[in-house]
């Protein structure tokens, strides 16, 4: 994330208040944010799929890669400032004129998780009173609002080592 943080640095920057929403589902995105300070929640249908406190963390990125309205609502947490890239739709075009796989493959993933996403937040709509293995979409979910998206290790509690 401090990769982003530096492309940012020269950029504009934007105060929210708390409870104030940076980009609407379904609304036009025409820049990158990216996190300065403060956190942001991002919501989709009312279900919180992320918490975005660590300076360098953008929004924006899956509708900007896709050529797509917003796919949720972002909310500062806290008061928070943003950087605005708002010439980030120009450095993707610029990176597709010279064939970047890193783009490709950042537009495949970026699809990938939109689909994965929408599906969670139905699946916890559609069983919320629900007792057992279906309703523990909840706590998947809020799993995943607290990753940072690095690295992570295949194990589980029952095999800390697993074959896969």
């Amino acid at each position: 994330m401090a990769g982003l943080l530096e492309i940012a640095a020269g950029f504009p920057r934007r105060n929210l208040a708390e409870g104030e929403v940076l980009l609407t589902d379904g609304g036009i995105v025409d820049a990158l944010y990216v996190l300065v300070s403060g956190a942001l929640r991002v919501e989709k249908g009312g279900v919180a799929v992320a918490a975005l406190a660590q300076p360098g963390a953008c929004v924006g990125e899956m509708s900007l890669l896709l050529g797509i309205p917003a796919t949720a609502d972002v909310v500062a947490v806290t008061a928070s400032e943003v950087a605005v890239v708002d010439d980030a739709r120009a450095m993707l075009d610029a990176e597709q004129q010279s064939g970047s796989l890193t783009l490709e493959l950042a537009r495949m993933l970026a699809g990938r998780l939109q689909v994965m996403t929408t599906y969670l937040v139905d699946l916890k709509h559609q069983y919320a009173d629900h007792e057992g293995g279906l309703g523990m979409v909840d706590v998947v979910l809020g799993t995943l609002m607290q990753s940072a998206g690095p690295k992570r290790e295949l194990r589980s509690a029952r095999d800390p080592d697993p074959e896969y």
